[in-house]
């Protein structure tokens, strides 16, 4: 299911699964949650063990408005 950044965040907060998986890497459920800042909109499945995490849509940063 597509969902938005804050969403996504909720869906992954409230999850249970034991393994979490973001772009095919294992990971923690704190480290999914922060990738999911990342990107505007995230692609969130659960099957039986496992929560799948995917970007879609990524948050693009224009350098010359950052703060140095």
């Amino acid at each position: 299911m597509e969902l938005r950044t804050p969403q996504a965040i909720h869906k992954i907060k409230m999850s249970n699964k034991d393994h979490t998986l973001v772009d095919g890497k294992e990971t923690s459920i704190l480290q999914a949650m922060s990738f999911a800042i990342n990107y505007h909109t995230l692609e969130v499945h659960e099957t039986q063990d496992q929560l799948i995490v995917t970007g879609t849509n990524p948050v693009t940063r224009i350098d010359k408005y950052l703060l140095r």
